[in-house]
């Protein structure tokens, strides 16, 4: 254990007398440039797909819209209405096979 203590201390003691690493001046510059390209090409690879999915998204709200309107203007229950009579009767039904 002693052996451990002292070979810490002189790793520790040649750290402290070692000259301190100063980065040369355009160092940031440098990272910047090493960084930026990546960065702004992964912003392009997730902002394609959100996009899709934007105009999926608006697609769907028209076309569920749109087919409100033509439903209620030709007398037709509306897609709420709809459903709910198909799960009506699909419950009917159920209840006849379940039931003895």
């Amino acid at each position: 254990m002693k052996d451990n203590e002292t070979a810490i201390e002189k790793i520790l003691s040649a750290a402290r007398e070692a000259p301190p690493v100063i980065p040369p001046e355009n160092f940031a510059d440098q990272v910047m440039s090493l960084t930026a390209p990546s960065s702004a090409e992964d912003v392009i690879t997730t902002d394609f797909p959100l996009l899709k999915l934007a105009w999926v998204a608006s697609f769907v709200f028209a076309a569920f819209l749109a087919s409100e309107v033509i439903m209620s203007a030709s007398g037709f229950p509306s897609l709420g209405g709809g459903a709910e009579e198909l799960t009506r009767a699909c419950f009917s039904e159920l209840e006849t096979i379940v039931t003895p």
